[in-house]
């Protein structure tokens, strides 16, 4: 039996599920434990069930066995002279690891961000996080996320779309908010900067006269500022769906005809499902500081830098 640790947003959690599927497809016993993950993340939650996603999840007994975190007296004696027998991987870093394929018996803990997990069932992942499933659930739920503003937020999402179906749109996403904190600026700081996000633009604009860009951001106000500078900029704001606002803005950015993304798997995957066949995605040369992300770039992307 394998194990896969869901942790993380809804980016991390799609590559999880994605290697989730590859697994199964290798005709191995896959569980996912869906609680371990998110016991000191206080902000994130188990979030696939929004595409209509169900799984195989794991019990308790077979978390404790694979894990050797029985509460019986005997095992904690044990475990306290011994050490704890856990038959677990934690991804070391970034880059593809095959071997992983042929493993049995083991819980793996990771973020696997790249299409190679993942390769053999690309049909498969397609179909489980089709936009218009999310979209349905939002619709479904819009008048319970409302905050009251003038405009359901059903229609406002309807608005929304049809102003990037109906430009040359290409989404434009700068990560804020937890990226600025300092534990996350050494890892993702100095990546997709001012002169990324200028130099991206400007090549859409040569190869598209007269797109559009539509700002996706975790810091409204702040966004709002910046596109008041860009002309041909406009800020997307999806907070009257409050807590599934995040979702709402991840099936625009997945409509958008082309893509400029951030050092995230939240853009990622929104550009990896925008059905344009003549899409163009721009993202910057650099994922990380002190990793190899080499692996996490898809024959479409065209890197840029910053």
């Amino acid at each position: 039996m394998v194990i896969i640790q869901l942790a993380g947003g809804l980016g991390n959690q799609m590559f999880q599920y994605a290697l989730y599927l590859q697994l199964k497809n290798l005709g191995k016993t896959v569980r996912i434990d869906d609680r371990a993950g998110f016991v000191e993340d206080e902000k994130r939650d188990p979030v696939l069930g929004l595409f209509g996603i169900d799984y195989e999840r794991a019990t308790a007994k077979e978390l404790i066995g694979m894990l050797d975190s029985s509460p019986l007296l005997w095992h904690k004696v044990r475990r306290k002279l011994c050490g704890r027998k856990k038959k677990a991987y934690f991804e070391a870093d970034r880059r593809y690891h095959p071997e992983i394929m042929e493993w049995d018996d083991i819980y793996l803990e990771g973020y696997w961000q790249t299409e190679k997990y993942f390769a053999q069932v690309e049909k498969e992942v397609r179909d489980a996080f089709k936009p218009e499933q999310l979209l349905r659930y939002l619709e479904e739920h819009a008048d319970s996320q409302s905050d009251g503003k003038d405009k359901a937020a059903e229609a406002v999402l309807h608005e929304w779309m049809g102003k990037v179906l109906s430009t040359e749109s290409v989404s434009v996403h700068i990560r804020r908010g937890d990226y600025l904190l300092p534990e996350n600026e050494a890892l993702f700081g100095g990546i997709c900067t001012d002169i990324y996000y200028k130099e991206a633009m400007e090549r859409m604009r040569q190869e598209y006269p007269g797109c559009k860009f539509y700002l996706f951001t975790n810091d409204k106000e702040w966004g709002r500022q910046w596109t008041s500078k860009v002309p041909d900029a406009e800020t997307v704001d999806m907070e009257c769906f409050g807590r599934l606002s995040d979702y709402a803005e991840f099936v625009l950015m997945s409509r958008c005809k082309h893509n400029i993304l951030a050092n995230s798997s939240f853009s990622w995957w929104a550009s990896y499902l925008n059905e344009n066949p003549g899409k163009r995605v721009l993202a910057p040369d650099k994922w990380m500081n002190k990793w190899d992300c080499s692996d996490i770039y898809r024959a479409d992307m065209i890197k840029v830098s910053g």
